[in-house]
């Protein structure tokens, strides 16, 4: 998480984007937005986001398909 350059503060949440060309401008940033001094400001995208991850969205996206195929499997032999 990003500290303000204003205030130094650490309440800081994504902002959107305001065009195309601010988001091609700060390509490797995210737009930010502190909720105690309001003031909006661009920083480097944080690392070790695990939704970023393709290995491990791979992983649990395939153990979510696995556990469903099994209830329904289980669900279905039951009857």
């Amino acid at each position: 998480m990003p500290t303000c350059p204003r205030c130094d503060g650490t309440d800081c949440r994504e902002s959107p984007w305001k065009s195309e060309d601010e988001r091609l401008a700060h390509q490797g940033e995210r737009a930010w937005r502190c909720m105690s001094c309001v003031h909006r400001f661009h920083a480097p995208v944080p690392r070790g986001r695990w939704r970023e991850n393709p290995i491990v969205t791979a992983v649990g996206g395939s153990t979510l398909v696995l556990t469903i195929a099994v209830i329904v499997i289980l669900w279905i032999w039951k009857s």
